[in-house]
């Protein structure tokens, strides 16, 4: 498929438009923003001081909610705290049953937590590890800069994943 193909590009449409907002596994909350505004709402981590706003969101998740949409991966808790990758050593356990969390996995093509490479999280029955992968990011830079479309701002901040 290329950008050119108006049907191809209403056929990815339609398939998004399809799924679900939200998807539920036992205790586990899968969305895109947050469990209140599962398409659109960021959670960004100095919303983690936010009261009224995080008590809100963990009132709504179940165990253990995956999220995106900002693209800054991390562990949001209920004591107010957001945990980076950096800081879970081999992973962030999820292994207390008392415990509410908001997971933001991150991104494979746009990361915006200061670190170009591509993230992504490895979720195990009591464990979240997150992973990173280098990318050929100029070869990503150059497409976006043949597409007249895009600003060449969206392939510039790859470089500092932002």
């Amino acid at each position: 498929e290329t950008g050119d193909d108006p049907g191809a590009s209403r056929k990815r449409i339609e398939y998004l438009c399809a799924l679900p907002r939200t998807v539920r596994e036992d205790h586990w909350l899968f969305v895109h923003g947050s469990p209140r505004g599962p398409t659109n709402e960021y959670v960004f981590p100095e919303d983690a001081q936010n009261t009224k706003k995080m008590e809100k969101l963990f009132s709504l998740v179940p165990r253990v909610c995956f999220q995106g949409h900002t693209h800054v991966p991390g562990v949001f808790t209920m004591e107010q705290r957001f945990v980076r990758p950096a800081d879970t050593g081999t992973g962030y356990s999820l292994a207390d049953p008392n415990a509410k969390l908001m997971i933001n996995v991150g991104s494979v093509g746009q990361p915006r937590d200061g670190d170009p490479r591509s993230c992504y999280a490895i979720v195990e029955p009591d464990l979240v590890m997150f992973r990173r992968v280098e990318y050929d990011i100029e070869r990503t830079v150059q497409a976006i800069e043949k597409e007249a479309e895009l600003d060449n701002f969206l392939g510039y901040r790859l470089r500092e994943g932002r």
